[in-house]
């Protein structure tokens, strides 16, 4: 699937494959500090696919999944 697939699809882990995959394809033209850009790219998309493939909130979205308890005024 394109990046414009992707995208049409609606799919955020479609689009986030896609992203990948284009920046893999234009790594070995790259050089110096856009090759490094590149390079931590794909380390974070790669992070977050990880992450949204596990069904992992975490990966996606950068915080912790943590439940919030009963809020208690008298606490305060």
């Amino acid at each position: 699937m394109t990046l414009a697939e992707a995208i049409e699809s609606g799919d955020y882990l479609s689009i986030l494959l896609a992203q990948r995959r284009e920046i893999a394809a234009d790594l070995p033209d790259e050089k110096g500090p856009a090759k490094a850009a590149l390079h931590r790219q794909l380390s974070l998309l790669s992070k977050e696919i990880e992450g949204l493939q596990r069904g992992d909130e975490e990966g996606a979205e950068g915080g912790a999944n943590v439940d919030d308890g009963k809020f208690e005024a008298a606490a305060i």
